[in-house]
């Protein structure tokens, strides 16, 4: 009897050892990582952690050491740890102690819940292989978002941030495989697959090892214990824990942005009727015709001649041309205020900018103001329609009169950009027009932008190469100049404006987690009528005199509303470029959504991207 107790206490006394030992660990691990860490922030769950632990073992009858415990221990570690440790990596800063103390108690809660309802199935079902195959491929579920945290900076030298979650979340199925495609290779993706495949493999060779270790009979005491513990955390865990994890708020915050933008539609009608234009002639009843917004994609005007005299190919020869001709102006220092499309447009497209408080779901938009001007609105997109939830470009290009996609579906478009040019017949000419066109430009992959007659510098297969995206931008300055010519011809052209959503980085596209100003480098350009400039000569002056000027894209809006003659209630000349009152110098300029200065890209200095900004 001695003897059994003297077992018995031993046996606790290493449950308990075990358990404090994980706990002590894990937070001598957090100190380095988190900030506050100091004893009345984490001595509070102690107690309950290491109590739950110890019952835990002693119910299941095995260390958490255990080689049969290591399925359950490596999942629930890896939330533990996941994204603490990038954070800090990333950053090289601490991540709040709030947020790793939820970290740490659902790793240690998904570890607990695993194990617990393990062993308790297992006192009812004796089918071990049976058992350890499910409890493996629940293991594996719960290792694959940690799994991404730890894939991502394998890709790209930072942790999974708000932008890269709001491009994930805004990503189609045509999108994903690009990126596979780009960032990971055909081959690398099979490999991982098969780590996958033998990962699970080993969990499922450890769940059937604490099968096969489990006791039996388990006694009632235990059943209780591990019932009450499963259905505790079955609840606790994906209900308490689960939402107010790193990660998984940061998710939650994309979600409520996406959301945020679906409000747009529902409050559109009350914001449009709000416009109250403060013109007395906007521009078509000055200049009857047409005018035409072109939304390019991912041109960095390092990589265009006309911008770059010294650059080896020669991509722009129509717009080395619009350089020479007056009723054009070739802007030198436009930047985007972001890296990715759909943040850059939410704002491009309505008075949302970073230089006010506006909301993008609250604007109105470059759509509004023309239909309020007087104009037929015509939306034509080379683009897809993105995802599942509609994104804010979509919001606002179905509020046109008239809206066609290339490619009508959730994917982006394997169409040419030249596919765009047989819908401006689609335009009524006998009506003033406001239309706009959205390029695939130079999106990735670059060889699939533009056809084979188009492709002046061989890249032997080399789809990310800088030739075949010299290529892809030889196509848009023809594409652009088509536009331009039938317009002029057929559409009583009165002004054109171009611009780029963002720029890119041939070696690394343009993914804000590894920023460069290359990525925010963009052409811009503006096209007056001999008319227009008659009409209005203090406007065409003063696009002249801001050849040189600095300008962020984000203020488009403002922009098109003074080339429209429409300015608003809704409506800041001082973020309109066209404007004798506009307000900004590169000492004021931001990019990344504020986070960048423009006085500091590293180019006004003389210096490449490559050095420190």
């Amino acid at each position: 009897m001695f003897a059994a107790i003297s077992v018995f206490n031993r046996r606790n006394m290493l449950f308990l050892l075990s358990a404090a030992a994980y706990y002590v660990l894990m937070n001598v691990f957090y100190i380095n990582i988190g900030e506050d860490m100091c004893p009345q922030n984490y001595l509070p769950y102690a107690l309950p952690a290491i109590l739950a632990l110890c019952l835990a073992q002693g119910a299941a009858g095995r260390n958490m050491f255990s080689l049969g415990s290591l399925p359950p221990l490596f999942a629930g570690l890896s939330w533990c740890v996941a994204f603490p440790l990038l954070y800090s990596w990333t950053y090289d800063s601490c991540w709040y102690l709030s947020k790793i103390r939820i970290d740490f108690l659902l790793g240690t809660g998904i570890f607990l819940l695993l194990t617990s309802l393990y062993a308790l199935l297992c006192s009812y079902i004796r089918r071990p292989k049976l058992l350890a195959g499910i409890f493996a491929l629940l293991d594996l579920l719960w290792l694959v978002v940690p799994f991404l945290q730890f894939l991502y900076p394998a890709l790209f030298p930072h942790c999974l941030t708000l932008p890269s979650l709001m491009a994930l979340y805004l990503t189609n199925f045509h999108e994903s495989i690009n990126f596979i495609q780009f960032n990971i290779g055909a081959g690398n993706a099979i490999a991982i697959l098969a780590a996958l495949a033998a990962l699970n493999g080993l969990l499922w060779l450890g769940n059937l090892r604490a099968a096969r270790q489990q006791q039996h009979p388990m006694t009632t005491k235990s059943r209780g214990i591990l019932t009450a513990l499963s259905l505790l955390l079955a609840v606790y865990v994906p209900f308490g824990l689960l939402p107010e994890a790193s990660i998984i708020t940061n998710w939650q915050d994309v979600i409520t942005h996406v959301r945020q933008t679906k409000l747009y539609s529902t409050n559109h009608d009350s914001h449009f009727a709000d416009i109250q234009l403060t013109s007395a002639s906007p521009l078509p009843q000055e200049c009857p015709g047409t005018v035409i917004m072109v939304i390019g994609e991912s041109a960095s005007r390092n990589y265009m001649k006309a911008y770059t005299p010294d650059l080896p190919y020669d991509n722009t020869p129509w717009l080395e041309q619009c350089t020479q001709d007056p009723d054009f102006t070739v802007f030198q220092n436009v930047y985007s205020c972001w890296t990715q499309t759909v943040p850059v447009l939410e704002h491009a497209l309505t008075e949302s900018s970073q230089y006010n408080d506006k909301q993008f779901f609250e604007s109105v938009s470059v759509m509004d103001i023309a239909k309020k001007a007087g104009y037929e609105t015509y939306w034509f997109s080379n683009q897809g329609t993105y995802g599942q939830d509609d994104s804010a470009i979509t919001l606002v290009a179905q509020t046109a009169d008239h809206a066609q996609w290339t490619n009508n579906s959730y994917e982006l478009s394997d169409q040419y950009d030249e596919s765009l040019l047989p819908l401006l017949k689609n335009v009524d000419p006998t009506k003033n027009n406001f239309i706009v066109l959205h390029i695939m430009g130079s999106h990735i992959y670059y060889n699939n932008r533009y056809p084979a007659s188009f492709e002046k510098w061989n890249t032997d297969g080399t789809v990310t190469s800088e030739d075949a995206y010299a290529n892809s931008t030889l196509d848009t300055d023809y594409v652009l100049s088509q536009i331009y010519q039938y317009a002029r011809e057929n559409l009583h052209l009165q002004a054109m404006l171009y611009y780029s959503d963002h720029g890119e980085d041939a070696n690394i596209s343009h993914n804000p987690d590894v920023f460069k100003y290359n990525m925010v480098r963009i052409p811009m350009f503006v096209y007056l009528s001999p008319d227009y400039r008659q009409a209005f000569p203090t406007q065409a002056r003063t696009l002249k005199s801001h050849a040189q000027q600095f300008f962020t894209n984000d203020m488009i809006y403002d922009t098109v509303a003074g080339l429209l003659q429409a300015p608003s209630n809704h409506y800041e000349a001082c973020q309109d470029f066209s404007s004798p009152d506009y307000a900004f110098t590169r000492d004021t300029l931001t990019t990344m959504m504020g986070q960048r200065r423009l006085r500091d890209d590293p180019y006004l200095s003389g210096h490449t991207d490559d050095d420190p900004a």
